[in-house]
């Protein structure tokens, strides 16, 4: 190791391969502000390193939020310690609701009772041995791994980190139905047995939530499908249903995702910075389905996601020995190094030489590369855990207000999701979830649904009645291809608790684009409607389909 290349950090006086200099003054002076304070003697021109400046953004971002203590396991104390951001601090959710009295019910490759989920699980069954519960003591097996990730992202309690890597939901309840069968697969019977598994049962458990993270193999019609049949089943007797996209952006919506009104959930990267200001899009699926859908609806993070090493795996034995590594005396190391070189994926050349700091450093590399963030904890990517955050947003929501109906949660969802800039409207659908508005507009009751779907296409009277709720509005109406786009025209009559309607007279048979214009300063889709194009500007224009009357 040649230290004569090294570069210094002058506040954390940690090794780094590069200084910032260049900083977004309006963006980050309070950041600058604060290592002033705490380091009178240092300027810009000094430099620092990137894990100082995410350091200091993130005790910032902390203090604006008024977060509770997590206690002294919190990341955010010291430079060395700050990691991998927590998800409800990452997502912004509010810590009041933690899903208490929902049951979800989770449908993966197979699982493993964690810790983090110790007494909250109603029942584990395996789909693929007739339905009987799974023996705890089969489980702890690869093909648990999955499905354990998913459950704890979404519920766990963070007993193994002391509370730090909890999820949003940590108080929910959880039924957790296996589908991978003795060969590995995963395959289309064995989801069509588990969600037929929670038509029967899901009243006697209480289900109010189900997670796919995970698909069918074919790209079919949701008419077609039997998974999409049992998911909207599962909707229409009022259980949320929430399915991953997947993670090829060139890949096809596959069942349940492609159906009309799962929620489907794709993938944003905020690059671990707390603050939601670095969101870039993250290679999910996305777009027009069989049907000519538009999925996903909304997006979470799918990357830099703290989940559980699967208990008894040899990732967290080597885990554990990494990170007892780290903290042995120096006098000890390399001791301990020889007797635990077989169970860690390190080269046997890290034994030669008496560099302690250059083992050290051999070792936190491997921490690295392996994704562990503590003993017990690593962190994961994909939409396999986008959609788990969603559905702990959707208890905490069900938890304030139990007599939500799915529909309600879809609206209340989409119209409090926000829009990332820069990313087409196409991967994101209505936006990043934003736990906290959504939190807001239940408690304000915001979410009283229409009694007719929207628009609704009356051809006994020979009209068409749109709908659309808005609290705050002066004026609304409504615009688009069928009248040239004109603004201010078709106003809408406001009503009770924010409801606002308009009725025209039936349009000939065709596909119109439309959307509702807000206090003459902003377009709005509408979000009870599940079909819509993208407008050129960054979002959506609905569509309206009129068709030939049935007899």
């Amino acid at each position: 190791m040649n230290n004569d290349k090294q570069i210094i950090c002058p506040l954390c006086n940690d090794a780094v391969d590069k200084l910032l200099y260049r900083f977004h003054i309006d963006s980050e002076k309070n950041v600058i502000d604060k290592i002033r304070k705490e380091h009178p003697g240092w300027t810009e021109t000094d430099g620092l390193c990137s894990r100082c400046v995410d350091y200091y953004h993130a005790e910032i971002v902390m203090r604006q939020r008024i977060l509770p203590a997590i206690g002294p396991y919190f990341p955010v104390k010291s430079v060395d310690d700050f990691v991998i951001l927590p998800t409800p601090l990452r997502v912004d959710a509010d810590p009041r609701y933690t899903g208490k009295g929902v049951t979800i019910c989770f449908v993966d490759s197979g699982f493993y009772p964690h810790p983090d989920l110790k007494n909250r699980i109603k029942i584990m069954i395996d789909i693929c041995a007739e339905a009987k519960p799974s023996s705890i003591e089969t489980e702890n097996e690869s093909a648990a791994w999955h499905g354990t990730m998913t459950s704890v992202v979404c519920a766990g309690d963070g007993f193994l980190s002391k509370g730090l890597y909890k999820g949003i939901a940590s108080d929910a309840n959880l039924v957790l139905l296996k589908v991978q069968d003795e060969h590995g697969k995963i395959t289309t019977a064995n989801i069509i047995k588990a969600l037929e598994w929670i038509l029967t049962n899901h009243k006697e458990y209480d289900i109010k939530i189900v997670n796919l993270s995970l698909g069918d193999d074919e790209a079919v019609s949701y008419k077609e499908s039997r998974v999409d049949q049992l998911a909207e089943k599962l909707i229409e007797e009022g259980i949320s249903v929430v399915a991953a996209v997947g993670n090829d952006e060139h890949g096809y919506i596959h069942p349940p995702a492609n159906a009309l009104n799962v929620i489907a959930v794709g993938g944003v990267d905020d690059d671990n910075k707390p603050g939601n200001e670095f969101n870039t899009a993250y290679h999910s699926s996305y777009g027009k389905t069989v049907d000519e859908l538009m999925k996903p609806e909304l997006v979470a993070h799918a990357i830099w996601v703290a989940a559980p090493i699967l208990p008894g795996s040899t990732e967290q034995e080597e885990a554990v020995i990494l990170h007892r590594l780290l903290s042995v005396a120096d006098a000890e190391l390399q001791m301990e190094l020889e007797k635990n070189i077989s169970k860690i994926k390190l080269d046997h050349s890290v034994l030669s030489g008496n560099d302690l700091s250059y083992k050290r450093l051999v070792i936190t590399r491997r921490i690295q590369e392996a994704k562990y963030i503590l003993p017990h904890y690593m962190h994961v990517d994909g939409t396999s855990f986008s959609a788990p955050i969603v559905s702990a947003v959707i208890a905490q929501l069900l938890e304030a207000r139990p007599e939500l109906t799915p529909q309600h949660i879809r609206q209340i969802l989409f119209g409090s999701a926000k829009r990332i800039p820069g990313i087409d409207a196409e991967r994101q659908g209505f936006g990043m979830i934003q736990p906290r508005k959504a939190i807001l507009k239940v408690l304000k009751r915001e979410w009283v649904m229409s009694k007719q779907q929207t628009p609704f296409v009356n051809h006994k009277k020979q009209t068409i009645e749109f709908y659309l709720h808005h609290d705050c509005a002066e004026q609304i109406s409504l615009a688009g291809s069928f009248n040239q786009w004109a603004e201010d025209i078709l106003l809408m009559e406001p009503g009770k608790n924010g409801y606002w309607k308009i009725e025209i007279p039936l349009l000939p048979e065709g596909r119109y684009h439309y959307k509702f214009f807000v206090d003459s300063n902003r377009w709005v889709e509408d979000v009870d409607n599940p079909y819509r194009e993208p407008d050129g500007y960054s979002g959506f224009n609905s569509i309206l389909i009129i068709q030939p009357a049935q007899n």
